[in-house]
C-alpha cells in the first residue's frame, strides 16, 4: 500500500498512457530522459512500462521462446513489407519486440544460404566414412 504523504502523486490514466507511449516504439524515449522532462520518478515510469508490456503480452497471445518455427515464419511474412513505423505498431499490438522479428527474418534468410552448404558437408562426411569403411574391408 502506498504511504500517505505529500510526495505521493496520483496520475490520470491518460497521463500514464501518454508517458508509456513515449517509452515504446516508435518513440523509444529513454526512461531517464522522460523522467527529466516530465518530473515523474524513474521507478514509476519503469513500473508503468513493465505493466503495459505485460498487459499487451497477456492480451495479444504472447510469443515466447517456445514459439514454433512456423509461427515465427508467418510473423516474418506478415511484417516483411512493413515500414519501420508499421513494424513497431504491429509488434506492440502483438506483444512482440521489433528486434526479435528482425532476428527471425535474418535467421530465415541466412538458413536459406546455409542449408546447401550443410547438405554438402554431410555428403562429404558420408563419402569419407564410406571410403574409410571400404578401405577397412579391403585390408
Amino acid at each position: 500500500m502506498p504511504k500517505d504523504n505529500k510526495n505521493n502523486r496520483t496520475y490520470t490514466e491518460e497521463q500514464r498512457e501518454a508517458m508509456v507511449s513515449k517509452l515504446l516504439p516508435p518513440n523509444n524515449m529513454s526512461i531517464t530522459e522522460l523522467s527529466a522532462q516530465s518530473g515523474i520518478p524513474q521507478t514509476t515510469l519503469y513500473g508503468w512500462k513493465a505493466r503495459a508490456l505485460k498487459k499487451d503480452n497477456s492480451r495479444n497471445g504472447k510469443v515466447s521462446k517456445n514459439t514454433t518455427s512456423s509461427k515465427k515464419f508467418h510473423i516474418v511474412m506478415e511484417t516483411y513489407t512493413l515500414s519501420e513505423y508499421d513494424l513497431a505498431k504491429y509488434c506492440r499490438e502483438n506483444g512482440l519486440y521489433v528486434d526479435e522479428v528482425k532476428k527471425w527474418r535474418l535467421d530465415i534468410e541466412s538458413s536459406l544460404d546455409r542449408e546447401p552448404n550443410a547438405v554438402k558437408e554431410i555428403k562429404e562426411e558420408l563419402f569419407e566414412e564410406k571410403s574409410d569403411n571400404y578401405l577397412d574391408k579391403q585390408r
